[in-house]
């Protein structure tokens, strides 16, 4: 009976055990990604349930350790399904293996310190604010409470923005750590 009790709660345990993720090395923290969306593959698992689990904090500027080497490893997934697709139907091209080789290559070499000292160039800030396709409307501040005259100034212009052109639906302001989030002023009624 003991015995019996034992071997149902054991594959439990296995199941429940927690990954303290700040005490892995971020190769150890990739390579345990990579296992685990391998893992959800052989067992099944469809494209978007993998997206869902692996590309996660999409809509915000700093992503968190976990969310940077997930998304990491996802593209990569995502990079060699593309070229063995293209590889089986003859499509491929000299070019593809060079730009994912050259995605490769950056990601070995740019670990999560490097990441975030990135998110405080002026070019990741422009790049993440001018990305309006999904009609959000975004500003990166220093300091969320207390915005520089250029920060008022960019911000000033984009809530005119907001409230003139029907296609952004809000604007996202975050210094990082803080996002407040603005929808456009509701129209009088004629």
């Amino acid at each position: 009976m003991i015995k019996c009790l034992l071997c149902l709660l054991f594959p439990l345990s296995v199941f429940s055990q927690y990954v303290d993720y700040k005490s892995l090395s971020d190769e150890q923290l990739q390579v345990l990604f990579q296992k685990e969306l391998l893992d959800m593959e052989v067992r099944g698992a469809t494209p978007d349930l993998i997206f869902d689990k692996f590309v996660i904090e999409k809509d915000v500027y700093l992503q968190s350790r976990e969310a940077y080497y997930r998304f990491l490893v996802h593209t990569e997934y995502l990079f060699d399904k593309i070229l063995a697709r293209k590889m089986e139907n003859g499509t491929d091209q000299p070019s593809d293996f060079e730009k994912i080789k050259k995605f490769k290559q950056r990601k070995k070499h740019q670990d999560y310190q490097e990441y975030l000292a990135y998110k405080k160039t002026d070019k990741a800030k422009e790049a993440w604010e001018n990305n309006t396709q999904d009609g959000i409307l975004k500003l990166v501040v220093e300091d969320h409470q207390h915005y520089t005259d250029a920060e008022q100034k960019r911000y000033d212009g984009l809530i005119i923005l907001l409230n003139r052109d029907p296609y952004f639906s809000t604007l996202h302001i975050t210094d990082g750590k803080t996002t407040d989030v603005i929808l456009p002023k509701a129209k009088a009624s004629p």
